[in-house]
């Protein structure tokens, strides 16, 4: 099989051409989301037309305007394999849309056959029968020149794809699932990258930070944030999550003392980083007054009133029921996609019908019969009070 390694912009225009005449593409990137670098990168497109593998390299050709343009075309199947960071990385750097694409995950996912996170190599494995390497997986996708292990990686991730593709569609077909996988498959031409306005809250999450600390911690972030940006290196090579409570909780009491912190990055033990953190000691950090009055953010059920949570309980166990119910009739893999703990947190809230698919909903209610008394019409919505 032939591949096309492009690194120059000259040899743009004509692989274009080319690919903007195929009724399908089989497509993958790979990228650094704030591993080797800040923020994230596109290091690598890769693009498979049937016969053969194009390689771009957006490091050596930044300007791949014409590359979107065969990518927005509707009229062109664009075949991934979880495809949701793919699409949301181009539409954050490039404002580029990927319509009508097929995606082998979703596909997989819909048969119930493994579980719903089921990486390119494994589903090649299981389908195909073929062992691919992904030893290249976390390598650095920005550093020049690629090695050749890298380029035959890049190419494994999209040469099977096709064959991927029509295997998991007759099976699916065979099943009578074709529409779900059209349904699902089109949900993707709605993804689109929003900026987070609170970067940090996730991570305030995720380590337990009580609401009280909610100030210092955000504060202490976005030094390290800041400090990351300027040296275009990943925030957690300037100090480990894991410092956060302690460095809270137990803070250093002087400049000196912050200094001496074992584990930081040397930008941050001299100015102005170094002033930044000595002001977040006890006795001079000074909370911004509407951010210490804010509290952690919570679910709608905590600003009920007592009836209506009581209606959320309710709700939350007829659902449960209907997901035993499904899982009994599909199998686990199924039920947790039909209905994940998320995604029944927002059918109480929003109602069945205003949240899962008319599959989804398909599903649910040929499980009910037994489903322990319980019915999908049942699941009306219990909105904040």
């Amino acid at each position: 099989m032939t591949i096309h390694y492009l690194t120059t912009p000259a040899e743009l225009p004509a692989a274009c051409r080319h690919l903007r005449g195929c009724p399908q593409l089989g497509v993958d990137l790979e990228f650094d989301d704030m591993r080797y670098r800040y923020g994230r990168h596109l290091g690598l497109v890769q693009i498979f037309d049937g016969q053969e593998v194009w390689l771009i390299d957006p490091v050596t050709i930044p300007d791949l305007a014409e590359l979107f343009t065969v990518f927005a075309d509707p009229a062109i199947v664009k075949v991934f394999h979880s495809c949701r960071s793919d699409i949301l990385l181009l539409d954050e750097l490039y404002d580029a849309r990927v319509p009508n694409i097929v995606d082998t995950s979703v596909l997989a996912q819909l048969l119930g056959e493994a579980d719903n996170q089921i990486s390119l190599g494994r589903l090649i494995q299981l389908e195909l029968g073929i062992e691919v390497d992904k030893g290249e997986q976390k390598s650095n996708w920005l550093k020049r020149p690629l090695t050749e292990s890298q380029l035959e990686y890049a190419a494994n991730d999209v040469i099977y794809l096709f064959e991927l593709k029509d295997r998991l569609e007759a099976k699916l077909a065979a099943l009578g699932r074709t529409a779900w996988a059209a349904q699902e498959n089109a949900v993707l031409d709605t993804v689109r990258y929003h900026r987070d306005p609170e970067p940090w809250a996730r991570l305030a999450a995720k380590l337990r930070i009580e609401p009280h600390e909610i100030p210092i911690f955000r504060a202490l972030w976005q030094v390290r944030d800041d400090a990351a940006r300027e040296l275009d290196r990943p925030s957690y090579q300037l100090f480990d999550n894991r410092f956060f409570p302690d460095f809270i909780r137990n803070p250093p009491l002087s400049e000196q003392e912050w200094a001496n912190v074992k584990g930081t990055h040397a930008v941050l033990r001299r100015s102005p980083y170094l002033d930044r953190l000595a002001a977040l000691t006890p006795d001079r950090f000074v909370a911004p007054e509407q951010e210490a009055r804010a509290p952690r953010a919570r679910g709608f059920k905590w600003r009920m009133s007592a009836e209506k949570s009581r209606l959320v309980e309710e709700r939350e166990e007829q659902l449960v029921a209907l997901k035993s119910a499904v899982a009994a009739r599909y199998g686990q893999n199924l039920a947790n996609l039909v209905l994940s703990n998320k995604t029944m947190a927002e059918v109480v809230e929003l109602g069945a019908d205003a949240v899962l698919r008319p599959w989804q909903q398909e599903v649910v209610r040929e499980a009910e019969a037994t489903a322990n008394g319980a019915r999908y019409a049942d699941v009306a919505p219990v909105l904040p009070a």
